[in-house]
């Protein structure tokens, strides 16, 4: 059998479905045709990891991150604006990006922007929308809407195709190194076959873990407040009252409840940021403890991260605010200042929701 010369790297390509079946599969075929441009210009393959569930990241591609950006795999967000909606689109997106920021290898992140550019804004209050303003994505929403098989479609995937070589060449040539942990810079961390990386990763999740601690309370304060303003305010919006009346009535509401809606969307962004920070710790955790030799030591190390952690009823919590948002949602299609009122406690509950997701992840993992 001849030896084959051709080598293979990896892409993973994160998108909301939705977008797929809008564009008329054209999400597929755009990775597709980008596989066979890579195959053209280089002589070698692009292993794309399109679907997560169907070819299988893996349950645990968490863990297997860091291992892939050390190994210059690529991670594709295509965004339109339904990204930020999907729970796992920006799971994945928050994951790759605190992993690589931590590895010092944010440029193996290369996000496209297939419809919604004029939204992708630094101030958006969206934090993953500002993430992706930061990673300097690439607009294709003219090469999406000309089409697949289109002069504009096949000199734009041409040029991506560069690039994407360009990174690759680039990381295989320096292996990422780390980055800043924390603010308080605690200092580098080892390579994975070196004993004081666990110990490294420890110290991290320890300052992580405190300030996790000062930022629950705080969210837990928030939504407190938050309730006791929908509490004593949704009354004043009540069946038989005119349509003047409604609109003099949701316009007071909202003016009272704009304050605490910002204050959660505040505490709960802050709250999911750290969350992200941790969880790229705790992959690199992963990776260290699955090095172990024996299920024993493994069993002993993963006791040691969880410790005695109990959840608390933040997740309850959380819930029942989502069940109030939904129960307004009908007031906020008749009125805009509503709505603009309660978009912040919307994206706070919803970044909360995505931390205790996470947290509900270590539990499983580590506190079994």
């Amino acid at each position: 059998m001849d030896a084959k010369i051709s080598q293979s790297n990896r892409l993973f390509v994160s998108y909301a479905h939705a977008d797929n079946k809008l564009f008329d599969d054209a999400v597929r075929s755009f990775s597709d045709d980008l596989k066979g441009f890579y195959a053209a210009k280089t002589g070698n393959d692009l292993s794309v990891f399109f679907d997560r569930e169907s070819i299988g990241w893996g349950d645990d591609w968490r863990s297997q991150i860091d291992g892939e950006l050390k190994n210059a795999a690529i991670f594709m967000p295509v965004i339109t604006m339904q990204y930020f909606n999907r729970p796992a689109c920006r799971d994945e997106l928050n994951a790759f990006n605190q992993s690589a920021k931590r590895l010092g290898a944010q440029y193996l992140i290369l996000p496209v922007v297939i419809s919604g550019a004029n939204s992708i804004t630094a101030d958006n209050p969206i934090p993953e929308v500002a993430t992706i303003e930061a990673l300097q994505y690439r607009n294709l929403e003219d090469v999406f809407l000309a089409g697949q098989g289109t002069p504009e479609w096949r000199k734009a995937l041409a040029s991506l195709t560069d690039e994407l070589i360009s990174l690759i060449s680039r990381a295989e040539i320096a292996t990422p190194e780390a980055g800043p942990k924390h603010p308080s810079d605690v200092g580098p961390i080892g390579t994975p076959d070196d004993d004081s990386d666990f110990l490294s990763s420890m110290a991290e999740l320890e300052i992580l873990s405190a300030d996790l601690t000062q930022e629950l309370d705080q969210v837990l304060r928030d939504l407190g407040t938050w309730t006791e303003a929908v509490t004593e305010n949704s009354s004043r919006i009540r069946p038989g009252l005119t349509a003047q009346e409604m609109r003099v009535a949701s316009i007071a509401v909202a003016d009272q409840l704009k304050a605490p809606s910002e204050k959660l969307h505040d505490s709960g962004v802050k709250l999911a940021e750290t969350v992200a920070k941790a969880d790229a710790v705790m992959n690199a955790v992963r990776n260290q403890i699955s090095q172990l030799p024996s299920q024993e030591e493994k069993d002993n190390l993963k006791k040691m991260v969880w410790g005695d952690h109990q959840p608390g009823d933040l997740a309850e919590g959380v819930n029942n605010m989502a069940g109030i948002l939904n129960s307004m949602a009908s007031v906020e299609v008749m009125s805009a200042p509503m709505r603009k009122s309660l978009k912040p406690a919307r994206i706070g509950i919803s970044k909360i929701q995505d931390a205790m997701r996470t947290v509900d992840l270590w539990g499983k993992e580590f506190g079994s």
